[in-house]
C-alpha cells in the first residue's frame, strides 16, 4: 500500500511574507492630529486642573467671610455688653471717682481706654481687641443725629474730618440718648471679594448701639 506524504510536506512551502510599506511621517501627523479631538485620555485630570484653582480660591473666600461674620457677631455681643454700663450708669459712677488723667492724656482719652478694656474684658476674639476704635456720643431729645461713619470711603482710611474716628467721649448722663461706635480692622486675604476694605487689605468690622440711659441719678 503506498504511503502518503505528511500534511507539512504537502504542497508548496510558503514563500516570506510581503513587508507592508510603511507610511509616511507627514501621514503619520496628519493621523495623529485628526484623532487628537476625539482622544479622551487623562480628560478628567485635565478637567480638574482647569477648575481646581478657582474652586479651591472660592472655598477659602466663603470660609474667610464666614470667619469675618463670627468676628463681627463677637464684636456686637462685646459692645452691647460693655453699653450696658453706660445704660446702668455703672461706668459713669466708676469715672467719677478716678484720679486726675496724666498730663500726656486728656480725660476723654483714658475714658476711652477704660470702655475700651470694658469691650475686651474676658472675652476671647479672633481679633485684635487692642485696636478696637469706639466713640460714645450723646444726642439732645428730638434732635436729628446721624453718627459720621468710621471710614472714608473716598480714601479708604480711618475717617479722619471731622474728628478722627476714636477720639470722642461724651459722658452720658441720666436718661439721656447715647451712640456708641465701635470698629476694628479683621485681616482678609480676598479683599476683592468682601466689603468695607480700607487701602492695606483689610476688612473692617462695625458695631453700633443706640439706647437711652436709666435715670440713674
Amino acid at each position: 500500500m503506498p504511503r502518503r506524504p505528511p500534511l507539512h510536506a504537502a504542497g508548496p512551502s510558503p514563500g516570506p511574507a510581503a513587508t507592508a510599506p510603511r507610511p509616511s511621517r507627514a501621514l503619520t501627523i496628519r493621523r495623529r492630529i485628526a484623532g487628537f479631538a476625539a482622544a479622551r485620555d487623562g480628560a478628567t485630570a485635565v478637567e480638574f486642573g482647569l477648575i481646581a484653582l478657582p474652586f479651591l480660591c472660592l472655598i477659602a473666600a466663603i470660609v474667610e467671610t464666614a470667619l469675618a461674620f463670627f468676628a463681627g457677631q463677637v464684636l456686637d455681643n462685646a459692645v452691647s455688653s460693655a453699653a450696658r454700663q453706660l445704660y446702668t450708669g455703672q461706668f459713669q459712677a466708676a469715672r467719677s471717682s478716678d484720679p486726675p488723667p496724666p498730663a500726656d492724656k486728656t480725660t476723654q482719652q483714658v475714658a476711652l481706654e477704660k470702655f475700651k478694656a470694658a469691650i475686651c474684658d474676658g472675652r476671647v476674639t479672633i481679633f485684635a481687641c487692642g485696636d478696637v476704635k469706639v466713640e460714645v456720643l450723646t444726642m439732645a431729645d428730638n434732635a436729628s443725629f446721624a453718627p459720621p461713619s468710621p471710614v472714608d470711603s473716598g480714601a479708604r482710611a480711618w475717617r479722619s474730618s471731622p474728628s478722627a474716628f476714636g477720639t470722642q467721649y461724651q459722658n452720658p448722663g441720666s436718661n439721656q440718648i447715647v451712640v456708641v461706635q465701635a470698629a476694628v480692622e479683621f485681616p482678609v486675604f480676598f479683599s476683592f471679594l468682601n466689603p468695607n476694605t480700607l487701602a492695606n487689605g483689610k476688612r473692617v468690622l462695625q458695631s453700633t448701639v443706640a439706647f437711652r440711659t436709666e435715670p440713674f441719678q
